[in-house]
C-alpha cells in the first residue's frame, strides 16, 4: 500500500515536468542572444567598413589633392623659369643697344682724340690712353655679362656654344676639358629653348666642379639617343654622394632638375667619393607638349 501523501507525489511529478521543459527554454533563449551578438556583431562590423571606406576615400582625396599641387608647383616654376630666361633676354637686348654702344662710339671718340694729341702733350695723351683701356676693360666687362645672360653664341649652334664655354671654362679655372660628339652634331638644328636648357645645365655643372671637384679633367660628350639630345659631362675629381641631405641655401641642382623636367627632359647624376661625378642631361630634340611634364 502506498503510504506516500498525495500532495508529495503531485509535487514531485511536477518538478519532473519542469525539468523536462527547461531544457528546451534554455536553448531557445541561448539562440536568441547569440543571434543578437551576430546583430550586434555584424553592425559593429558594417560601421568599420563604412569608416574606412570613409578613411580610404579621404586619403584618394589627400592623394589627389596633393599630385595637382605638384603639379601647380611644377607649373609655377616652370613659369617662373621661363619669366627669369625672358627677363635676362630683355636686359641683355637693353644693355647690347644701350650701355654697349654707347660704350663703342665713346671708345671711338677717345681713340679720335689719342690720335689727334701730339707727343708734345706726353701726359695728356698717357690720360687719354688711360681713359681707353678703362673703356676697353669696361666693354670686356659688358660682353660677358651678355654673355652670362643670353648667349649670343647659340646662334651658332650647340656643338660651337658648347665649345666656347668649356674654352673659357678652361682658361679661367685651369682644368683641362674634351669635347666630343657623334658626327651630325654640329649640323643639329635644336629648338632654342633646348639649347638654352642644355647651356645652362653646362654652366651650373661647370661651376659646380670648379668650386667643390677638385678636378683637373672634364670631358663632355653630346650625343643623340632616341629622339633625345643627351650630354654627358664626367670628371675625375673626388665626387659626393646624391642621396645625401641637400645643403640649407643649395638649389642649383634642384633647379637645373625643375628646368630640364619642365622641357621633357631627364636628369641622371652618378657620383661615389673619390670616383668623380658624371651628370647625363637629355632633351627632346623637339619641343614638347603643353602638358607634357615628366618627373623623375
Amino acid at each position: 500500500m502506498d503510504t506516500e501523501p498525495f500532495s508529495h507525489r503531485m509535487e514531485i511529478r511536477g518538478r519532473r515536468r519542469t525539468d523536462q521543459r527547461t531544457p528546451a527554454g534554455s536553448h531557445a533563449s541561448d539562440e536568441a542572444a547569440q543571434k543578437a551578438a551576430m546583430l550586434r556583431l555584424t553592425q559593429d562590423q558594417m560601421l568599420v567598413n563604412q569608416a574606412l571606406v570613409e578613411k580610404i576615400l579621404a586619403f584618394e582625396q589627400a592623394e589627389a589633392a596633393l599630385r595637382e599641387s605638384e603639379r601647380k608647383l611644377h607649373d609655377l616654376l616652370a613659369h617662373q623659369q621661363a619669366a627669369r630666361e625672358d627677363e635676362r633676354k630683355r636686359l641683355s637686348r637693353e644693355l647690347h643697344d644701350t650701355l654697349a654702344q654707347n660704350l663703342l662710339a665713346l671708345r671711338i671718340d677717345i681713340v679720335m682724340l689719342y690720335q689727334q694729341t701730339t707727343r708734345r702733350h706726353y701726359r695728356l695723351r698717357d690720360r687719354i690712353g688711360a681713359a681707353l683701356d678703362n673703356v676697353d676693360a669696361i666693354l670686356r666687362s659688358v660682353k660677358q655679362l651678355l654673355g652670362e645672360l643670353r648667349p649670343s653664341c647659340l646662334e651658332l649652334g650647340l656643338m660651337a656654344t658648347v665649345d666656347m664655354e668649356l674654352r673659357k671654362f678652361g682658361r679661367t679655372s685651369g682644368i683641362a676639358c674634351d669635347l666630343a660628339g657623334e658626327p651630325g652634331i654640329d649640323e643639329l638644328v635644336m629648338d632654342e629653348e633646348a639649347s638654352l636648357t642644355l647651356y645652362r645645365a653646362l654652366q651650373e655643372c661647370l661651376n659646380n666642379i670648379l668650386r667643390h671637384s677638385l678636378a683637373s679633367r672634364v670631358n663632355v660628350r653630346l650625343d643623340i639617343v632616341h629622339g633625345m639630345l643627351a650630354m654627358r659631362i664626367a670628371d675625375n675629381g673626388i665626387g659626393f654622394d646624391p642621396a645625401a641631405v641637400r645643403k640649407p641655401g643649395s638649389f642649383g641642382l634642384l633647379d637645373l632638375h625643375e628646368r630640364v623636367n619642365g622641357h621633357g627632359g631627364s636628369l641622371l647624376i652618378t657620383s661615389a667619393y673619390a670616383h668623380g661625378t658624371e651628370l647625363v642631361v637629355s632633351v627632346p630634340l623637339s619641343a614638347p607638349q603643353p602638358d607634357g611634364f615628366t618627373s623623375e
